[in-house]
């Protein structure tokens, strides 16, 4: 697209991650990929610098899972960013500066994508290894066309690199079902071509299966939000999630905060890395002032308030941190510590998500009649918070949706929940045609394949 002006060179930057062995590799900017990725360096840069694209402040580095706070009224704007406020207030604007940049990052990230694709299959190197990179490649370019689907609704599928004015800079729309079906098959070729683990940083085949999962499960909630049936999908998110319940190496972590306080853990399935040299956002802008932050956002007492008493979760998220000054304590949301250095790793995937989609699908595909594994699979989470669930309640779809609530707040579902299941608008008060982004102006202005009339409605 014409307005993603980082796509037309590559950039390569090897710094991914934190990882010493690839600290030294010469950062590749602004270089036609076929002379950037013509070896296995070239290859294994490019794909620390596909990584890295994820790690941006306009992505998963603060704004991803914080505009999806402040849209639920989880968040709440605590500085005087009035793009935020839009968020909040559920006014957006086309040309709001935290809509484009989302949008360019994750285009940029799936421009990278593409030109591993594309060239790293005449690579000569071990096959093995070159088939894995490739695979990264194909799990990362679904996730980033699945984080635009699911908040801007149908969008471009960008499966072509694009170089300076050459490839297909013009791409229209395509339904939600398109989008859907092609990041399910890139899924499908990343499943066939990883089979290296490397650790928690880098996907693997676990992460495959885990992503499948979700958006299988998405899927399913959108045919069913269209009176469609989506009980095929319910049924392979059940299957997919149950499979990495049983047959993976992850487990729950005995003490929630764990999770979030050590890098190496046994229940997060994918996350990306950060270090002091190579940061991310997230505690600076959800800390106060007195904690050294910028206090930007922070949680709502709507959601501090809405978890029982002697639940474990908020005792961790919602405690209190001395003061730079020593003169008392204040509060951040404690899943994201590291203010000093923002070094904070951004959980993507991990194991208690894939109990909660056994929740949910158990529910869809079974109704009431699959009560007793819904409370399984639900108390499986709870069992290190708080006491067992032995009711789902007149809502069992409500009791799941608190169960992510309390489970995975801060870290990108809460908004994209309501909205799937057609909640936003009456938990949230809202207007339907709020539940999605605008289409930013600039791709409006620039992509010719897109026009006004294409935009989401109500904006």
């Amino acid at each position: 697209m014409k307005k993603i002006k980082h796509i037309s060179s590559i950039l390569l930057a090897a710094l991914l991650i934190g990882c010493e062995s690839n600290l030294d590799v010469k950062p590749v900017a602004s270089i036609d990929a076929n002379e950037a990725i013509t070896d296995a360096n070239g290859l294994n840069s490019a794909l620390m610098g596909l990584y890295n694209e994820f790690q941006s402040d306009s992505y998963y580095g603060r704004d991803l899972y914080i505009l999806n706070e402040l849209s639920a009224n989880d968040g709440q704007r605590t500085g005087t960013s009035l793009d935020y406020q839009q968020f909040e207030n559920h006014s957006i604007l086309s040309d709001n500066a935290n809509i484009e940049s989302f949008w360019s990052s994750a285009y940029g990230a799936v421009n990278t994508a593409n030109n591993i694709i594309e060239r790293g299959e005449g690579i000569v190197m071990d096959e093995a290894q070159k088939n894995n990179v490739i695979g990264e490649a194909y799990f990362m370019r679904a996730l980033a066309h699945f984080d635009l689907l699911k908040n801007f609704g149908g969008v471009p599928y960008k499966s072509i690199s694009t170089q300076g004015i050459t490839g297909d800079i013009n791409p229209a729309r395509l339904s939600k079902e398109e989008v859907y079906t092609l990041i399910l098959q890139d899924l499908a070729t990343a499943k066939e071509k990883i089979t290296i683990e490397k650790g928690n940083f880098f996907v693997s085949n676990t992460a495959v299966d885990a992503f499948m999962a979700r958006v299988e499960l998405y899927y399913g909630s959108e045919l069913l939000r269209n009176n469609e049936d989506g009980k095929s999908h319910f049924q392979k998110a059940l299957d997919l999630a149950t499979s990495v319940v049983d047959n993976s190496k992850y487990e729950l972590e005995e003490e929630f905060g764990t999770i979030f306080t050590s890098k190496e853990n046994n229940e997060v399935i994918f996350q990306l890395n950060y270090s002091s040299q190579d940061r991310n956002r997230m505690s600076y802008y959800l800390s106060p002032t007195s904690l050294g932050g910028r206090g930007e956002v922070s949680y709502t007492n709507g959601l501090a308030n809405s978890y029982k008493k002697d639940d474990a979760r908020s005792a961790f998220i919602f405690q209190d941190f001395p003061t730079l000054d020593g003169n008392g304590t204040s509060k951040r949301v404690a899943k994201y510590q590291d203010t000093a250095n923002g070094a904070d790793p951004i959980v993507i995937l991990r194991l208690a998500e894939m109990y909660l989609i056994q929740a949910e699908c158990h529910y869809r595909i079974d109704g009431l009649g699959g009560a007793t594994a819904i409370l399984e699979a639900l108390n499986a989470v709870r069992d290190r918070a708080i006491t067992p669930l032995t009711s789902l309640g007149s809502d069992p779809i409500k009791t799941v949706l608190d169960e992510r609530r309390w489970e995975l707040c801060f870290e990108g579902h809460r908004w994209n929940d309501l909205v799937r299941t057609d909640r936003a608008s009456s938990t949230l008060g809202i207007s339907v045609n709020a539940t999605l982004y605008p289409i930013p102006l600039k791709e409006i202005q620039t992509n010719t394949s897109i026009s006004q009339d294409d935009q989401n409605p109500g904006y």
